[in-house]
């Protein structure tokens, strides 16, 4: 009867988890998760006006304009260094690649996130799948996994980090591990000053529940790993020494940002931010009643917890914050718990997938961009051709005032462009100039047309129409 047993609870499970893998599938279809099937997938969002500035920075980086003098108030050069080294083996240049060729740059970091569950020791391999795929689908909580931004690189440092902390604890050779472990912590560095105050959460964890890892030869191997990292990307490959002095103006600067003193954010989604702290509420339930005594494997959920309550404190709140908080919560802390007592297991497993399906329905798209702008530069490029036919030998450019214009420069890349007032911006071919209300601009000359860059903001663009170049076809459908 046993053995007839065990084959009944193996032809179960079997339905159980493929049923279990396509609602998960499912969801990540909603949430855009960039590896959902083609055909199946909503069509996702044009380029950010964040991706379009990280773009643009990593663009002149290339270009040879040193990172520290493009006064990023926030960011370091960790994306463009790495977007670099990923375009020059593919032969890509700026000007050229796309938008899923931008998203390929942090996906691959993010492939690193998901990849963690399946280095943990003693967990079960189904489990260790079980997490995979759903940091995979679901792209830990959303559509945060392929946005061409610093976050996916700082969070794949930092739970890389602490992942290979935790194994130099118990492992053959501490050394290398605690170097590796420092190093990913320093790509995370020279991604965000925030990862700073996520080190100082990190130290009080590993205080509090695992004291006997904070070994003088340990720390030491970890702090030269992160230098030696944080030190060639913040510089540029030691080609930008002033970038170590960006740094500290980015540091001290934060203070200001997050008191809600500069450049605040307030809170947009508090849906997103409830169904987080709720999941690692369940999370900390789940671990209370396992019980047991404190160890290193409780270091990623009280990272996380801690994480998430920095920044629930401060008034700069953005969804993009709480994307540490799940990766931690999802690649580390659930699988630990879902080890040795049924209960915890079963329990872990249903609290992620529960997690997983709220996030679509709590998080709201990032301020995106409409998909009409995609069609803009080949609608310019045609009105372009048509203008030059009428004005043989004259300069075709485009002149933008005003407002808040990207990801604008992403898309009119291949164009020449003005910014702000110049010689000549008055009599540009075209014209683009931010909506400050519904009153169109009537100008002699131009026909004007409006288009909408974000939710709730409007540009006008106004086309050269003085020698009777027809319009309507290209830009009637805006």
């Amino acid at each position: 009867m046993g053995r007839f047993a065990k084959v009944l609870w193996i032809g179960l499970a079997i339905p159980l988890v493929l049923g279990w893998m396509i609602l998960v599938t499912g969801v990540g279809m909603v949430m855009h998760s960039p590896v959902s099937p083609p055909g199946l997938q909503d069509i996702p969002p044009g380029v950010h006006a964040d991706e379009a500035v990280q773009w643009s920075l990593a663009k002149d980086s290339a270009a040879g304009l040193p990172y520290s003098e493009n006064q990023d108030k926030f960011h370091g050069p960790a994306l463009a260094v790495a977007s670099r080294a990923i375009f020059a083996v593919r032969g890509l240049s700026f000007d050229a690649v796309t938008q899923e060729d931008l998203q390929l740059v942090p996906f691959c970091f993010y492939l690193l996130v998901c990849a963690v569950p399946l280095c943990l020791r003693h967990v079960a391999w189904p489990t260790r799948g079980f997490a995979a795929f759903v940091l995979l689908m679901g792209a830990a909580g959303c559509y945060f996994g392929h946005y061409f931004i610093q976050e996916p690189l700082l969070v794949a440092g930092f739970v890389w980090g602490v992942l290979l902390w935790n194994r130099s604890a118990s492992g053959e050779r501490p050394a290398w591990q605690a170097v590796f472990s420092g190093a990913s912590f320093g790509l995370s560095m020279a991604c965000k000053v925030t990862t700073l105050a996520y080190l100082g959460v990190l130290l009080l964890a590993l205080l509090v529940f695992a004291r006997e890892t904070l070994t003088w030869r340990r720390v030491g191997w970890a702090t030269l790993g992160a230098l030696v990292v944080w030190v060639s990307l913040q510089t540029v490959l030691f080609t930008d020494w002033e970038g170590m002095v960006a740094w500290g103006h980015q540091f001290w600067r934060s203070f200001a940002v997050a008191s809600g003193n500069e450049d605040t954010l307030t809170l947009t989604d508090p849906g997103y931010w409830w169904t987080v702290g709720l999941w690692l509420a369940a999370l900390v339930a789940i671990r209370l009643i396992r019980g047991g005594p404190r160890s290193a494997d409780d270091v990623p959920l009280a990272v996380a917890v801690g994480c998430f309550l920095f920044h629930l404190a401060l008034p700069y709140k953005t969804p993009w914050l709480l994307f540490l908080p799940v990766c931690l919560s999802l690649a580390l802390a659930w699988p630990l718990l879902a080890e040795r007592r049924v209960f915890t297991g079963a329990a872990s497993l249903v609290a992620a997938t529960v997690f997983v399906f709220a996030c679509p329905f709590t998080l709201k798209p990032h301020t995106p961009t409409p998909l009409h702008l995609c069609h803009l530069a080949g609608d310019l490029r045609e009105f372009q051709q048509r203008w030059q036919k009428v004005h043989p030998g004259k300069p075709f450019y485009v002149a933008i005032d005003g407002g808040h214009y990207w990801p604008l420069p992403y898309y009119l890349r291949g164009f020449q462009v003005g910014y702000g007032e110049f010689d000549g911006a008055e009599h540009a071919p075209v014209r683009i100039l931010a909506a400050h209300d519904d009153s169109r601009p009537a100008v002699p000359g131009y026909q004007t047309h409006r288009l909408r860059l974000r939710r709730d903001e409007y540009y006008w663009v106004l086309i050269d129409v003085s020698n009777k170049v027809d319009t309507e076809f290209y830009f009637g459908h805006w």
